[in-house]
């Protein structure tokens, strides 16, 4: 039988693990990100809207969650969020056929490397 898991207590690892370094840590992690986020040059919706489009390129469960409330809280509205995930997905679609396509190479164009072999 599943556990139920109050989400009010719940802690991603990521907060745990900044927890375990310190609170300076957390601390210094949050005044990063506030001071990243805040209004600049780019307004802080549209960088919760990036920091979302990122956070679904890298593939970041938690972050999409976290980002998503952000933006929200930023006054994106659902549809803005949308779209701006939508961009994140065709990054990571498009790094993935980028990646992807060294496999048609010879391994010999050493500008770039060749491809790790499995196992590495």
């Amino acid at each position: 039988m599943l556990e139920k898991i109050d989400m009010k207590e719940y802690k991603p690892r990521s907060h745990r693990f900044a927890e375990a370094l310190g609170p300076e840590a957390l601390g210094a992690f949050g005044a990063l990100s506030a001071e990243i986020l805040k209004d600049g040059a780019i307004k802080g919706k549209d960088k919760a809207l990036i920091a979302l489009a990122c956070a679904v390129a890298v593939n970041c469960r938690y972050c999409v969650g976290a980002h998503k409330r952000h933006a929200s809280k930023a006054g994106a509205s659902p549809q803005e969020i949308l779209e701006a995930a939508a961009v994140g997905a065709l990054v990571r679609l498009g790094s993935g056929f980028t990646y992807a396509s060294y496999l048609l190479d010879d391994g010999e164009d050493e500008s770039e490397g060749p491809l790790p072999k499995g196992g590495d």
